[in-house]
């Protein structure tokens, strides 16, 4: 007979769901205006080529300022559902926000990812677009995508953790909610760029030294 599943993952899916929803646009249109703008930049301007400038804009989005931004521009959208529901679950509310912001961090990056290529190809010359977007694709290390999904997600999810405990906090010491959203917009940039950071010194640098010996 089989076990039914845990009442929390049913939860947490339509948690991650509405939250997905909230952020979808906003990361989608953040990616889109950065990928036009990355190749107008470099190819008008710098006098870069269409194919240098979208393997450039792919650097930039997956290695540089990609899962940083994607998990910033969430957590300024999801602060208020995830203060609220500290306010109804108290310290139980991470059991399902936190995985939830994992997944949506995640989801969220691959997005931002394919609207900002989207709207590089879109501003090279039509005669170079398809075969343009081929090579870029071609030339895409998967390792590198994915690496930059997952830390996307585990930054979304740290974030969210600090945020929903220093909402359990700030709630118990009488600070009004909008002083505690306010606050942790600060709190929150400062924790992605710790987070990045880390990442930096400690996972690229375990991950760049094998390959350099």
């Amino acid at each position: 007979m089989r076990r039914p599943l845990p009442s929390r993952l049913p939860a947490t899916v339509l948690i991650a769901e509405r939250d997905g929803e909230r952020c979808a646009g906003p990361i989608l249109l953040s990616g889109f205006v950065l990928g036009f703008g990355g190749v107008e930049l470099a190819t008008n301007l710098l006098n870069q080529t269409s194919r240098f400038s979208l393997q450039l804009l792919s650097l930039l989005v997956l290695e540089l300022v990609g899962p940083v931004l994607v998990s910033v521009l969430a957590m300024a959208l999801l602060l208020p559902r995830w203060l609220e529901r500290v306010q109804v679950a108290g310290r139980r509310a991470w059991r399902r926000s936190v995985p939830a912001a994992g997944v949506v961090g995640a989801l969220l990056m691959l997005m931002f990812f394919m609207a900002a290529l989207l709207g590089g190809v879109l501003i090279t010359p039509r005669s170079e677009m398809l075969e343009q977007t081929r090579e870029v694709l071609t030339e895409l290390q998967v390792r590198g995508l994915v690496r930059s999904i997952v830390r996307c997600g585990l930054f979304l999810a740290g974030i969210c953790a600090w945020s929903q405990w220093r909402c359990l906090k700030g709630l118990a010491s009488g600070r009004s909610e909008a002083l505690i959203v306010s606050n942790l917009m600060v709190e929150g940039l400062m924790i992605a760029l710790a987070l990045k950071l880390l990442w930096v010194l400690g996972i690229d640098a375990l991950i760049i030294t094998p390959s350099v010996r």
